[in-house]
């Protein structure tokens, strides 16, 4: 009998669970919430010139690998922003509201060092705003206007930047701007010299090897070579650490390519080269952002410090190297 009593008192404050939790999530949807979404479409975000700049990028500036994006919307009567997640492109994605869109800010995402689980905010792009989105329940919307290949497409840029001028290691002149290039390279046919050493790192005009431009990068690396380094031949200066520090640059190999940064560990030490992350053989150009914060830490942050690239041959191959489009980025 007593447990019988404890089993009825036990269903009774179940039922009463069952029903306050009911309760609470209806009480907590938003009125207009509705059963069928509408949705949002994206294929693919271009990186464009800056309508205030002075003057126009270099050939190759732009090249990019948006690679995913961030969605944030917000809508009249709301009290706070609605984060809709991260979503790889292209993406079409459910809504569950039948309101036009106040605000929509888009965030372009890229894959750090190439890897797939380390998709990150890229800082040097700017925020993607759109106003006045309609969002019709079982409809979809699609987001910025269709490119040449039909695809929807937006566009960003670069956060406002400055090519950063050094003489016999010391910063020229600085700009109040953002994002400093620090250093950069991008082959084309009418310049005299490169930033690579000259002797190793040759130029190609064939269209069929480059990139973008008038011009490509390429190191030949011979079969009896196991190991060839090559680097930019101009020191690095950067006082700063905190910055953000991230090498850009297009590239295809026969061979393994390693990243790294040559640097002392305190100044006036002895220089050691350490790499940051090794690329793959690849026969299609492939855009790459590599963090290089992480690797400038173990130098304890040295102002000084230069960019290296070894090319690893364990195989014994006749191969080659192609590179376009470098730039070193501070922010």
């Amino acid at each position: 009998m007593r447990l019988y009593l404890v089993m009825k008192r036990i269903s009774k404050l179940t039922i009463f669970l069952s029903i306050a939790l009911v309760a609470t999530l209806m009480g907590g949807c938003k009125k207009d919430a509705v059963k069928v979404p509408g949705y949002l479409h994206l294929d693919k975000i271009d990186v464009v010139e800056r309508a205030d700049a002075s003057t126009p990028s270099p050939t190759g500036f732009l090249t990019s690998d948006v690679d995913a994006v961030q969605i944030v919307a917000f809508w009249e009567g709301d009290e706070e922003e609605t984060n809709l997640g991260t979503f790889q492109l292209p993406c079409t994605l459910p809504v569950l509201r039948d309101k036009t869109i106040t605000r929509l800010r888009i965030t372009p995402v890229v894959k750090q060092n190439g890897i797939a689980a380390t998709r990150i905010e890229y800082p040097y792009y700017e925020y993607i705003r759109l106003t006045d989105v309609p969002l019709v329940t079982d409809s979809t919307t699609n987001l910025g206007v269709q490119d040449s290949e039909g695809k929807w497409t937006l566009t960003t840029t670069y956060r406002p930047w400055t090519v950063q001028q050094i003489v016999d290691g010391q910063i020229l002149s600085v700009s109040d701007t953002l994002v400093k290039v620090l250093a950069q390279e991008y082959f084309e046919a009418s310049q005299v010299s490169f930033v690579f050493d000259s002797g190793k790192v040759e130029r190609t005009i064939d269209p069929n090897l480059i990139r973008s431009g008038t011009g490509s990068g390429v190191v030949n690396v011979p079969s009896d070579k196991q190991t060839l380094t090559f680097e930019i031949n101009n020191d690095i200066v950067c006082n700063d650490p905190g910055a953000y520090l991230y090498l850009e640059m297009d590239f295809k190999t026969d061979v393994r390519l390693s990243v790294g940064m040559k640097s002392a560990y305190y100044s006036g030490g002895t220089q050691s080269t350490q790499s940051a992350m090794t690329l793959y053989e690849t026969s299609e150009w492939k855009k790459i952002y590599i963090n290089l914060g992480r690797l400038w830490s173990q130098f304890n942050y040295n102002s000084t410090f230069r960019i290296v690239f070894t090319a690893l041959n364990s195989e014994g191959i006749d191969g080659k190297v192609y590179l376009d489009n470098v730039k070193l980025l501070q922010m």
